[in-house]
């Protein structure tokens, strides 16, 4: 399944993969919006909650070609509000500028679980380094530019459309070593 990422209006879109199942009516695309397991701490208790990975995108997933899905939706998005556009690289029309590289879409595969969601990891710092011992991140210790230990979370850059793109995933840090 080749996977396609819309642009739209920050915090809409739950409503916009609502839109996109009820009414367009396009059985070839499932939409979804790509979240991350988060905790943190209010008053001494520790919440758990899901949030937007990458917010502002929808995700599509489909067996079409990046043209076949451009010419489906193209109408759809001039009519819905709060859709902006069908990301694609660079300017051409062709199905490759459409489609997600295989090899960013392989990457958030692994992270995420069968909710499209990434799942909390455990780790520990060592020094300046750290280390994950569980979760999805573990191996992926290289791609974390910044850890907030208090927020419980950690920040990746990863390639989207021809851009570097920072996300924040779950991460606690049980321990520090010295």
């Amino acid at each position: 399944m080749k996977w396609y990422a819309m642009f739209v209006m920050t915090g809409y879109e739950h409503e916009i993969v609502r839109i996109i199942s009820k009414y367009w009516r396009i059985g070839e695309v499932r939409p979804f919006v790509p979240m991350s397991d988060a905790r943190f701490r209010r008053a001494g208790i520790v919440l758990s909650e899901k949030r937007r990975l990458m917010p502002g995108y929808v995700f599509l997933e489909s067996e079409l070609s990046g043209l076949e899905l451009y010419q489906l939706i193209k109408p759809h998005i001039s009519r819905t509000e709060n859709v902006l556009k069908l990301l694609r690289y660079g300017s051409g029309d062709t199905d490759e500028s459409f489609e997600m590289h295989e090899e960013d879409c392989a990457f958030l595969r692994k992270l995420m679980n069968d909710e499209q969601c990434i799942e909390m990891s455990k780790g520990y710092m060592k020094g300046t380094k750290t280390v994950i011992t569980d979760g999805p991140l573990a191996g992926y210790e290289g791609l974390i530019k910044r850890v907030d230990r208090h927020k419980m979370e950690a920040a990746l850059e990863i390639s989207f459309f021809g851009s570097v793109r920072e996300m924040k995933v779950g991460l606690e840090i049980v321990s520090k070593a010295s």
